[in-house]
């Protein structure tokens, strides 16, 4: 039976040692034994840290600058607009050049970013304008930082691992989302801290992981390797990823579902304010909790499906999980007090963690590794619609409410989702 196992049959020399067995996160988890992976993956948690800092931040000082919710929202969609202007230019940057040359220009000119804010905020002249020039440059950043962070971590493990890595990455993505909220929502309540201490520290976790990626190796791939032959120019190899999507029944899924649950669902996470300042009146103090127990459903979420890299039918799970996600957003919108809302955000958080970390990890895995910057970077436009989500959302839950805006986008989501498994048979073949 040793040819099934592809060990071998030859017997170990008499007073051999066995080796020692792996510790259990390594077999749960085993893309963290490839030592660049887990040097990325530790080096970059510190910019998802601030990532999510900077979400709470920005959308706390819009709210108490201006009085308005719809501030929360143009601040929010002024990140959008880059996005949908530059995503396809850098997925083909991310499959021509450097990958940790471009993660190293695009986390310096974040670093940058809140270095900026951080020097208004502590002059006292910080206006809302300012937040949203930082939601372009943000934007613009992560235009060409996202699709080469996930090339990079392909090229770093290897298709074998792929989908363990990437789910391990949306895992450590998450603990951001539990951390940073809390953090930032206790900082902002500090009077000697504030606004402004939370832009210097954001600004100094970037610098932190500018030292951690000169660490990393340069990376295997080179333009051309999968082409041989004259090398394909940037329009060229735009036009072939975005054919190469269209004729895939199962990526022309994956994006639109991730399509409609950004859009409608997650600009949850920036409506948070309306709901600890007008809905249950807790102030900067309850937005942290608020954030922070979405987060530790998220990052739960995101270890489950870590775990489940092989799982045998992901669709079945992935709708199982948007449905939910969509009916958990109605119960918390419409819960009627503030600590049945903290038991209710862990759902949420874990079943949109979950799903987001899910479509993730599949869209990488039915694609060809040559074209998984120009895949992502057409994923990342699905991450643009969130702040333009947020604009129309913030706008109703001006004119409607904050909880009749929430528990509107979750029936909408949940439909959607079921909607798309009854009726287009490609997406209930995936793999």
């Amino acid at each position: 039976m040793s040819h099934l196992t592809g060990q071998s049959s030859t017997p170990a020399p008499p007073g051999a040692s066995k080796p020692p067995p792996q510790p259990l996160v390594l077999r749960l988890y085993p893309a963290l034994g490839v030592p660049s992976f887990r040097l990325l993956w530790l080096g970059m948690l510190p910019a998802t840290l601030a990532w999510q800092m900077s979400v709470v931040t920005t959308g706390y000082a819009a709210l108490t600058l201006s009085g308005s919710a719809t501030a929360i929202g143009l601040v929010s969609s002024a990140m959008g607009l880059p996005l949908v202007l530059l995503a396809l230019v850098g997925g083909v940057v991310a499959d021509r050049i450097s990958r940790r040359a471009v993660l190293l220009a695009t986390q310096g000119t974040l670093g940058l970013a809140a270095a900026a804010l951080a020097a208004l905020a502590l002059g006292g002249v910080l206006q809302v304008w300012h937040l949203a020039a930082l939601g372009l440059v943000q934007g613009a950043a992560l235009s060409f930082n996202m699709p080469a962070r996930q090339a990079f971590i392909a090229e770093l493990v290897g298709r074998r691992l792929l989908r363990n890595a990437i789910a391990v990455n949306n895992a450590g993505m998450n603990f951001g989302r539990i951390a940073g909220p809390a953090l930032a929502g206790g900082l902002i309540a500090v009077p000697a801290i504030g606004i402004r201490g939370v832009f210097v520290l954001m600004a100094a976790m970037y610098a932190g992981v500018l030292a951690s990626l000169l660490r990393l190796p340069a990376g295997l791939y080179r333009p051309g390797e999968a082409q041989p032959g004259r090398a394909a120019g940037g329009r060229e190899q735009l036009v072939e990823g975005l054919k190469y999507i269209r004729s895939s029944p199962a990526l022309v899924a994956l994006l639109g579902l991730a399509f409609i649950t950004l859009f409608f669902g997650m600009p949850y996470l920036q409506l948070m304010p309306v709901f600890s300042e007008r809905v249950f009146n807790v102030g900067a103090a309850g937005l942290g909790v608020l954030m922070a127990a979405s987060g530790v459903g998220a990052l739960a979420g995101s270890i489950m499906v870590a775990t489940l890299a092989s799982f045998s039918r992901p669709a079945m799970l992935q709708l199982w999980l948007g449905v939910s996600f969509g009916l958990t957003l109605v119960g918390f919108a419409l819960a009627p007090s503030f600590p049945l809302a903290v038991v209710l955000l862990p759902l949420v958080g874990f079943s949109s963690a979950a799903y987001s970390a899910l479509n993730n990890t599949l869209v990488m895995g039915n694609t060809e590794p040559r074209l998984y910057g120009r895949v992502m970077s057409v994923y990342l436009l699905t991450f643009a619609v969130m702040p333009f989500g947020a604009l129309p959302m913030a706008w109703l839950a001006d004119q409607l409410g904050g909880r009749a805006t929430l528990a509107g986008a979750g029936l909408v989501v949940a439909a959607v989702v079921a909607g798309t498994a009854l009726l287009y048979p490609p997406y209930r073949r995936i793999r």
